[in-house]
C-alpha cells in the first residue's frame, strides 16, 4: 500500500476517497454499456456480459474491464466504435462555441491536498505527455485514449463533464496561453493548455489551466478547466468531478507506482 492521503474539496464541498470511488464505480458501469450499446463485447473471464450482468458488476471488476476493453481496442478501434457519436459531439462543441463569441468561459474548479507525493514527482508524469499516457485511461472512466504526438501535443479521447458523448481533440501545453484569471498567492502555474476538435481541427474553447505550490509533505492543487459560455451546465459542473476523480486516481498510481 502506498503511503499518501488525499483530501478533495469540489465546489467548497469535501468529497471523500469513498464518494470518488463510488462516482467512478458508476461512470465505469455507464461506459461499459455505452461500449455495448455500440456492439462492444463487455466479457469477464472471456464470457460475454449481458446489461443485466454489467450492472451487477463491483466496482473493481467494472474498473478492470473497462480498461481492459479500452486498451485492447486500441485508439483506432475506439475512434471507429464510437463514430457516429464523435460526429454529434463535434457539431455540439461547434454550436456551443459559435454561440459564446464574445462571451466569458465558464470555470469547473476542483482543490485537492494530498501528502506523500512530491511536487517533483507530480510534474514528472503529469507535465511529460509520455508519462501521462500511462496513466490517463486507468485515471477516469470517461478517458479513452492519449496519444502524444510530438512535445507537449497529444491526441485524446474523453467525455467532458460526464456529459453526453465522446469528444476527440488535440490538447496542447502552452505555458504562455493568456492567463484567463490570476495565479492564487504562493501558487505556480503546473499547467496550462488549450483544444482543438481532433477531426478538422477547429479551436474550441476549453481551457486547462492548473496550479499549485508544494506542502512540507505533499502538494497543494487548484484544478480548473473553462468551457464556452453556452455549454450545458450539467458539462461544467459534472467537469469538476471528473478532475477530481482523475487527479486523485493519477496521484494514487503515482504514489503506488514507486
Amino acid at each position: 500500500m502506498s503511503n499518501v492521503a488525499i483530501e478533495c474539496t469540489v465546489d467548497g464541498q469535501p468529497y471523500s476517497a469513498e464518494q470518488l470511488d463510488t462516482l467512478r464505480h458508476v461512470r465505469n458501469l455507464h461506459v461499459l454499456h455505452q461500449m455495448k450499446r455500440l456492439g462492444a463485447s463487455i466479457e469477464l473471464h472471456d464470457n460475454p456480459l449481458s446489461d443485466d450482468e454489467i450492472d451487477f458488476l463491483g466496482a473493481e471488476d467494472a474498473h478492470d474491464i473497462n480498461v481492459a476493453t479500452t486498451l485492447a481496442y486500441g485508439p483506432e478501434g475506439i475512434r471507429k466504435l464510437f463514430a457516429e457519436p464523435l460526429r454529434t459531439s463535434d457539431r455540439l462543441w461547434k454550436e456551443w462555441n459559435a454561440a459564446s463569441a464574445g462571451l466569458p468561459l465558464q470555470q469547473a474548479r476542483a482543490e485537492i491536498k494530498v501528502t506523500g507525493v512530491t511536487l517533483e514527482e507530480f510534474r514528472a508524469h503529469v507535465v511529460d505527455f509520455d508519462e501521462l499516457q500511462k496513466l490517463v485511461v486507468a485515471a477516469n472512466p470517461d478517458h479513452f485514449f492519449f496519444c502524444p504526438q510530438k512535445p507537449g501535443v497529444a491526441r485524446a479521447m474523453e467525455t467532458f463533464g460526464m456529459y453526453g458523448t465522446p469528444t476527440e481533440v488535440l490538447v496542447a501545453s502552452d505555458p504562455d496561453l493568456p492567463a484567463p484569471f490570476d495565479l492564487d498567492e504562493g501558487f505556480q502555474l503546473f499547467l496550462a493548455g488549450h483544444t482543438e476538435l481532433a477531426d478538422d481541427n477547429t479551436p474550441i474553447d476549453i481551457i486547462a489551466y492548473h496550479q499549485c505550490r508544494p506542502l512540507p509533505d505533499g502538494i497543494h492543487i487548484k484544478l480548473c478547466a473553462l468551457f464556452p459560455a453556452k455549454a450545458p451546465k450539467e458539462l461544467v459542473e459534472g467537469h469538476r468531478l471528473h478532475l477530481a476523480v482523475e487527479f486523485a486516481a493519477t496521484l494514487e498510481m503515482i504514489a503506488a507506482a514507486r
